[in-house]
């Protein structure tokens, strides 16, 4: 959160671009850490009031699935939720080389029912195979190691993701994106259970 403001400055100057001449702020909505999503989003609303951006929101899982090779008809996107869950979502192509479509919203599910639907002729990628425990549970299904740019977004695919957005949107108001977490945090959950407790 320190650091992502100062990085912002720098990338701008580094291509000779002022704050002004954005024209859209891209944030990836999720599902992720809560930390990361609301210091995300909150800066990605702070830059898009101050220079009269438009925002646009994604799903981060659907930035990640654009990694994946042309060649690719079936793409499993895959992170991990911690607990013993994965966040999923599943992206078919028509034929190589056609616009990625996703089959379902990206939802949290535990690993154990994830990996029974693990489709063999799929490209499995996404930062969930960082996991030991996730990938135990396949068989060469990813097409790069774990620490491989592929399983994370990446800036031209995500600049990619936010045009084919914006032609069929003109974007949002800043204050109407929420981040997609998909569940509640521990924290949560925890504050709840002892409540009951009392």
């Amino acid at each position: 959160g320190r650091d992502l403001l100062p990085c912002v400055r720098d990338l701008l100057r580094s291509a000779g671009a002022r704050p002004a001449d954005l024209g859209w702020i891209g944030v990836g909505l999720g599902p992720g850490s809560y930390t990361g999503l609301r210091i995300g989003l909150t800066a990605a609303r702070t830059i898009a009031y101050a220079v009269g951006a438009r925002l646009v929101g994604f799903d981060s899982l659907e930035a990640v699935a654009r990694n994946a090779p042309d060649e690719a008809t079936r793409v499993m996107v895959v992170g991990d939720a911690q607990r013993g869950d994965v966040y999923a979502a599943e992206f078919a192509r028509e034929a190589p080389g056609a616009p990625l479509i996703a089959l379902a919203p990206t939802r949290i599910e535990p690993l154990a029912s994830w990996s029974t639907r693990v489709d063999p002729g799929a490209v499995v990628i996404g930062p969930g195979l960082r996991s030991p425990a996730i990938r135990s549970v396949l068989v060469d299904l990813s097409p790069a190691e774990p620490d491989d740019p592929i399983h994370r977004p990446t800036g031209r695919r995500m600049i990619e993701l936010v045009d084919r957005i914006l032609e069929s949107s003109p974007g949002v108001e800043p204050d109407d994106l929420d981040p997609n977490y998909l569940r509640r945090s521990a924290a949560e959950d925890q504050w709840d259970a002892r409540a009951a407790g009392r």
